[in-house]
């Protein structure tokens, strides 16, 4: 996740992400009272470590307006844990749900905090002396500790953590935040206040979307066939109670760049048994055949490649297409869902019902309602040897397409 090279207060909190200007072709209304407004921005905070931190007493600070917010007597921060504070939650309107271990707040403004053409967003822990710093859409950083521009009373002995993080511009209706949670790396994408920022996208014929926006009837990029529509997507959500008791719940995670040159581009968090394209000639000497699909789990012995215990609950989310495919998910080739016996196993009874509608088939028949596998499966020895050569000879698991 690269969270040791965010900026930090108190040893792990983090600015995570800001929901800049909540009205734009997709309009986001955080209090939830049916109307967007300049008061549903929002600013989150993440607690990166695998312990509870106190996060109270830390204020926010704006260069237009000031100190803004405290986080009051008791707000603490479990671990994975997001802070969320709406700048102001409107008639008819609530707090946004968070996650468990998350909390949220109504700083009770009647005005934006937040300057859409470009700000920073400061946070500042008055125990510490300390502060970290955000800024977006190209402003210049702001040095709080001299009193100007709205600062007027801030510390003028207090260091900075870090060096400041420029979140980059932002696009309205859609919040600016670190995917996945704690990363170094910036998206605009549809704003999760108290939640977890998923970290998957999917390349669609309009570019890379998150795999937690893509709905039944939208198109995605195959290897094989060009766009092609979803006909399902199901996710499912582990708790870190139940992936701490069974270690098969656990996600992988793929490492930037640990496949290949920019395989995949970001980390990349997967269930253990989804499967990854390999296209090599090892492959093509192993199996008879220059592309196969191999589940995440065998990779690990590669650099870069492990099963992780999350300090949060994670929602697996699964693609379904009319045939069984490979889709590209942070560019790398991999599996859409394949109704194979451990597929329907984990599918509760309203997956399965709605499954049943969706194909026209009963329960009994779901493993026949779909077409071959997209590629063959590597498993077992072979599957062990395939990931031992491609380590022992550094070669990129996909490269050109391969023939046997």
């Amino acid at each position: 996740m690269g969270v040791g090279l965010a900026d930090l207060l108190r040893g792990s909190i983090a600015i995570n992400e800001i929901l800049v200007d909540p009205n734009g072709a997709t309009a986001f209304d955080t209090d939830g009272n049916g109307t967007s407004a300049a008061t549903d921005e929002f600013f989150e905070l993440v607690n990166i470590s695998n312990t509870t931190i106190s996060i109270a007493g830390l204020q926010l600070w704006d260069r237009g307006v000031g100190q803004w917010f405290t986080f009051p007597p008791g707000a603490n921060l479990a671990p994975g844990g997001r802070a969320v504070v709406v700048t102001g939650v409107q008639a008819g309107g609530s707090l946004p749900a968070v996650a468990a271990g998350s909390l949220a707040f109504d700083a009770g403004r009647g005005s934006a905090v937040i300057t859409n053409t470009g700000d920073n967003v400061m946070v500042y822990d008055p125990t510490a002396n300390q502060f970290i710093i955000a800024r977006f859409n190209g402003v210049a950083q702001d040095n709080p500790t001299t009193g100007v521009a709205g600062y007027s009373g801030f510390s003028s002995t207090a260091t900075q953590s870090g060096a400041g993080k420029n979140f980059g511009n932002d696009v309205d209706g859609l919040s600016i935040q670190r995917s996945p949670d704690g990363s170094t790396i910036f998206v605009n994408a549809t704003p999760t206040p108290g939640t977890a920022n998923l970290g998957t996208r999917v390349m669609t014929p309009k570019g890379a979307v998150q795999v937690q926006d893509l709905r039944a009837g939208d198109l995605v990029m195959t290897r094989d066939r060009g766009a092609q529509p979803l006909i399902w997507v199901w996710s499912k959500t582990q708790s870190v109670a139940a992936m701490a008791n069974n270690a098969q719940l656990r996600p992988m995670c793929i490492a930037r760049h640990a496949l290949g040159a920019g395989l995949p581009l970001r980390d990349l968090h997967l269930s253990q048994q989804h499967r990854v394209l390999v296209a090599s000639p090892i492959a093509a000497r192993i199996f008879d055949a220059g592309e196969v699909l191999i589940a995440a789990k065998w990779l690990c012995d590669l650099p870069g490649v492990a099963v992780v215990l999350p300090a949060r609950d994670i929602t697996y989310v699964h693609v379904m297409l009319a045939r069984h495919e490979v889709p590209i998910a942070e560019g790398t080739p991999s599996e859409s869902l394949f109704l194979g016996r451990q597929a329907l196993q984990s599918m509760d009874g309203a997956a399965l019902t709605e499954l049943c509608m969706i194909l026209g088939a009963d329960t009994t028949a779901l493993p026949h309602t779909q077409h071959a596998p997209a590629r063959l499966f590597a498993t077992g020895r072979d599957a062990r040897a395939l990931v031992a050569r491609h380590a022992k000879h550094q070669k990129p698991l996909v490269a050109a397409r391969v023939s046997a």
